[in-house]
């Protein structure tokens, strides 16, 4: 074995499989080397001999979640879909059990095979996935289906982030708990607490660089076809966290749309890494800033490597516009610049960038209209789903 994962480590795969064929002689009880035969195979191409390895070293390794799950995989790709059903269903036995993903794969599976029953349960226990790469496309097949059912929703964002033009940390975060239907345009009334303070900003009076407040609504929002835009309307109260302000509470009533995309997709089945689209877009009108509309939009495109979800690198270049309706020359401004993300686990982002900024209308005198800054932000995200009606998860 040792000499096989040399000879597979420096790329002379002939050798690799020569001995890893020996390792079976030797003790044909052993997984291992028919695991990594299938790999061999898998990244050859040959996809029928590869399931073949894999079904062999998954029947003398009871425990292991992942080779079953590669075999389903591959057999997927075969269209051998009572095989990969099986293969899948099988994932129930290890001791780790099945991921939300496995359920959104089987549901597929079961709706391809007319186990219509079987394929509503997977939808529903996938739909109920705090990964919202699972929970989205369950909820779409269910839609379809006419039967996506009501969920109680909780989500959150954290997003501190250290800008060293000001030398400023800020702190921003918000979490939501409602209601959401199921029907096309997933109709949902939620409340929510969002939350901004800066580390410079020191009373109503002084320099104030952001909002520095705490803002308790009430809200009702769509999402056309469970796509990427969501149209918003909230009340609420918001409290001022600036010492010395003259007003502690004042009505906070806003309305708009967001966008959230993300897109990352491999070129190559045998590549290490993937290409990295991701766009945000917000305009939203608010009452308390004078009415004012305020927009923005942001594309990041780069690579990533690694697998989201556990541990993964992006490199990417990144462009910002901002605007305003009432010419405000700190909201209209456009930036570009690049930097690095660290995903850790399917919640936490670490995001190190470096920005070259220009106001669009002429600063006020003393202020520069170029602007450059570093930006170190960490990001936690996360979105849980409960169904009103609760079934057993397969």
């Amino acid at each position: 074995m040792n000499v096989a994962y040399a000879a597979k480590q420096r790329g002379d795969t002939a050798a690799a499989r020569e001995y890893f064929r020996r390792a079976i002689d030797a003790d044909s009880a052993a997984p291992s080397p028919y695991i990594e035969l299938g790999y061999l195979d898998l990244a050859g191409g040959k996809k029928a001999s590869a399931a073949r390895w894999f079904a062999l070293g998954a029947g003398r390794a009871p425990q292991n979640a992942d080779v079953r799950r590669q075999l389903g995989y591959v057999l997927i790709d075969l269209r051998r879909t009572n095989e990969a059903i099986a293969a899948l269903e099988s994932i129930a036995t290890t001791p780790s059990g099945f991921v939300d993903r496995d359920r959104l794969a089987l549901a597929y599976l079961y709706d391809g095979a007319a186990r219509n029953r079987d394929a509503m349960t997977a939808f529903r226990a996938a739909a109920a996935s705090r990964d919202t790469g699972v929970a989205n496309p369950a909820r779409r097949a269910l839609r379809i289906k006419g039967n996506v059912g009501t969920v109680l929703f909780s989500e959150g964002y954290l997003a501190p982030f250290y800008q060293s033009r000001f030398e400023n940390t800020i702190g921003f975060g918000f979490i939501r708990q409602g209601i959401e239907s199921g029907s096309a345009w997933a109709p949902a009334a939620y409340t929510s607490l969002r939350v901004t303070r800066d580390s410079r900003s020191s009373g109503a009076q002084s320099r104030v660089l952001s909002d520095n407040a705490a803002i308790a609504a009430g809200g009702v929002r769509v999402r056309p076809w469970h796509g990427p835009v969501w149209l918003y309307a909230e009340a609420g109260g918001a409290y001022s966290l600036l010492p010395d302000d003259s007003v502690s509470w004042r009505r906070d009533i806003r309305t708009g749309a967001y966008l959230i995309a993300q897109d990352d997709r491999r070129l190559m089945p045998t590549a290490r890494w993937t290409l990295l689209t991701d766009v945000v877009a917000d305009v939203s009108w608010y009452e308390r800033f004078d009415r004012n509309v305020i927009g923005y939009a942001q594309l990041r495109e780069g690579m990533r490597v690694g697998t989201p979800g556990k541990l993964a690198l992006d490199v990417f270049g990144r462009g910002w516009l901002g605007y305003d309706s009432r010419g405000d020359f700190f909201n209209r401004a456009a930036e570009i610049g690049g930097g690095m993300a660290i995903r850790v686990g399917p919640n936490l982002v670490l995001f190190g960038e470096g920005i070259q900024g220009r106001f669009l209308p002429a600063p006020p005198r003393g202020v520069d209209r170029q602007y450059q800054e570093w930006r170190v932000t960490a990001v936690w995200g996360w979105r849980a789903l409960r169904p009103v009606r609760a079934e057993a998860r397969p």
